[in-house]
């Protein structure tokens, strides 16, 4: 049964405007996996992706 209350330590925090609630899943290719799981923090990498989209495209979607 996992720690229903972990140690600060531990415990997951952001000091982001906006708290990081939601989860995404999606499917790539092997290659294209690989070369992301490459980089230093690779989460944080696809939310910059993203984020760098949604500007492109003119969407008006607050920054992480």
């Amino acid at each position: 049964m996992p720690n229903p209350n972990p140690s600060p330590k531990t415990r997951f925090s952001t000091n982001r405007k906006e708290p990081l609630s939601e989860k995404l899943t999606l499917r790539m290719t092997a290659s294209m996996y690989s070369k992301l799981l490459q980089q230093e923090d690779y989460r944080e990498f696809i939310r910059e992706a993203i984020d760098n989209e949604f500007k492109r495209r003119g969407l008006d979607v607050p920054s992480a």
